[in-house]
């Protein structure tokens, strides 16, 4: 078949025999492209396709603004808070269209930095739960400072967070370590903190004559920059999963003596996580050697 033939055979087919465009060209062996320009102009227009309606249309706006103010709202919330307002779909429809429409976490990529030996203690307190005291009871906290670089922790049971609490805890990490590193790392607690804005910090002056004793600067972390003490963060979170779990604690003075025994027997010798080869314990006495400070 000639190309004259074959272009009235396909104008034939689509006018007369009102076959479609991709029998055509399945018939034929033609390109579309090729069909398309022998129908020309002369062809039907195609119909336009009508937009369909949800029953979620009308109240969409009020989601989108929702997520927008409360990204990690969840679609049960806004299923009942558009039912409230006179929603008649099914839930399957809001989460199938919530997600459409939630704002995506900004990311952030943060940069794993390995401190020096005897540079940098990072310390926080972590709640452990309760315990009986006359009277009644009282919520119970751990203390923890754990160094940097070696990994090694001290850890006390405490009743309270004061600033007086804090400095018993930090002058026994030191008598644990037998020194102190150049900086500790705390987070921004009033406890610590009187005043902050921006990079300005007014501590509390309790710590800072402790600090000036001791000759470590005391540092912040970033507001809303947990990751900047993440060593701490996941060292609590391993003593309340080794430790602590399922575990009662009676008496402060027995549940301190079982966790320093845990310490120096447990998390010591626990190997060491940028230097899978060695124990804790093992870079703990490198560290005391290679700053003085902690001999």
């Amino acid at each position: 078949m000639n190309p004259l033939d074959k272009a009235v055979e396909i104008r034939r087919l689509f006018f007369a025999e009102h076959w479609k465009v991709g029998t055509i060209v399945s018939q034929l062996g033609v390109h579309a492209d090729v069909v398309e320009r022998v129908i020309g102009p002369l062809g039907p227009e195609p119909r336009a396709t009508r937009p369909r309606f949800s029953v979620l249309d009308p109240f969409k706006p009020i989601v989108d603004e929702t997520l927008e103010r409360y990204p990690r709202l969840t679609a049960t919330r806004l299923y009942d808070m558009i039912v409230e307002r006179g929603y008649t779909g099914s839930l399957r429809t809001v989460t199938r269209y919530a997600p459409l429409v939630r704002p995506k976490p900004k990311s952030e990529a943060f940069l794993r930095i390995e401190r020096l030996p005897g540079e940098q203690s990072q310390v926080d307190w972590g709640h452990v739960g309760r315990i009986s005291v006359p009277g009644g009871e009282r919520a119970l906290w751990v203390f923890v400072m754990v160094l940097a670089f070696s990994r090694a922790i001290f850890a006390e049971l405490v009743l309270d967070l004061t600033v007086h609490s804090l400095l018993r805890s930090l002058v026994r990490a030191s008598t644990f370590f037998g020194g102190v590193t150049r900086q500790w790392l705390f987070d921004n607690p009033k406890t610590i903190v009187l005043e902050r804005q921006g990079d300005l910090v007014r501590y509390h002056p309790e710590l800072l004559h402790l600090t000036s004793e001791l000759h470590v600067q005391p540092r912040l972390c970033g507001v809303r920059k947990p990751h900047q003490k993440g060593g701490v963060e996941r060292t609590i979170r391993y003593l309340k999963d080794r430790f602590f779990a399922a575990r009662t604690i009676h008496s402060i003075d027995v549940g301190n003596a079982q966790l320093m025994r845990f310490l120096d027997e447990i998390a010591m010798a626990r190997k060491h996580p940028e230097q899978d080869q060695r124990t804790v314990a093992e870079v703990f006495e490198d560290e005391k050697g290679a700053a003085s400070r902690l001999a």
